[in-house]
C-alpha cells in the first residue's frame, strides 16, 4: 500500500516538474509588451490601486539587509530589469543567470532585481541562494502589498507563473512576459521599450 502511495506522488512529482520545464522553455522571441503603464509621479502606495504603487513599496535586501523600492532605483537613470523568482525554481535561475551574462557584458547597463514571489522562502533562503549563485543585483522576498500589487498589474497569473519579466523604464512599466528569455532577447526588449 505504501509502495503504491509513493509511486503515485512520484509520477504527480514528476509531471509537475515537466509542466515547470515547459514553461521555461517559453518562446525565445519578445513578446509584444503586454502591458505599458505611464507612471505620472505615483505617490500613493494602495496595493488595491490598479497603478504603481507596488513601485514604491519598500523591500529589503536580502543579502544587504539595506532598504530599497523599484521607484527609487528606477530614479537613478538606468532601467530596471526586474525578475520574479522563487528558490526551487530552475527556471527562474536560469532567467537570473542570463541577465547576469548580459550585464557582466555591459556593467552599469540597468540594474537586476529579484522578488521571491514565495511566501514560504524567507531572507536567508534567499540570501544562501543569491550567494551560491553569485548574482548580483537587489534581491528580496515580496511583501504581501507587493505581490497584491503586481497582480493587480499584471493579472493573477503574474503570480502563479515563473519567472515573470518587467523591464522600468524611466516613467514606464512594461511586463515583458513568463519563461525563459535569453541575452539576445533581453536586450531586444530594453532597445525597445528604453528607446
Amino acid at each position: 500500500m505504501h509502495r503504491i502511495r509513493y509511486q503515485r506522488v512520484l509520477i504527480t512529482g514528476l509531471c509537475l516538474f515537466l509542466i515547470l520545464m515547459t514553461g521555461a522553455a517559453a518562446s525565445e522571441q519578445p513578446k509584444e509588451v503586454s502591458k505599458e503603464v505611464t507612471n505620472p509621479d505615483v505617490t500613493a502606495v494602495d496595493p488595491s490601486d490598479s497603478g504603481l504603487g507596488w513601485t514604491k513599496i519598500p523591500m529589503t535586501d536580502a543579502v544587504t539587509g539595506e532598504q530599497f523600492t523599484i521607484d527609487q532605483l528606477a530614479k537613478q537613470g538606468k532601467p530596471v530589469l526586474l525578475h520574479t523568482f522563487a528558490v526551487w525554481c530552475p527556471a527562474c535561475s536560469m532567467q537570473l543567470k542570463e541577465s547576469e551574462s548580459m550585464l557582466a557584458a555591459s556593467p552599469d547597463a540597468f540594474t537586476i532585481v529579484g522578488i521571491d514571489l514565495d511566501p514560504n522562502e524567507n531572507q536567508n533562503m534567499i540570501k544562501q541562494h543569491i550567494e551560491k549563485e553569485k548574482y548580483t543585483g537587489h534581491f528580496a522576498a515580496s511583501p504581501k502589498e507587493l505581490t497584491r500589487g503586481l497582480v493587480g498589474t499584471f493579472g493573477t497569473s503574474f503570480a502563479l507563473e515563473l519567472p515573470q519579466t518587467v523591464i522600468v523604464c524611466s516613467r514606464t512599466v512594461n511586463h515583458i512576459g513568463s519563461g525563459l528569455f535569453r541575452t539576445q532577447t533581453l536586450k531586444s526588449a530594453l532597445s525597445q521599450v528604453c528607446a
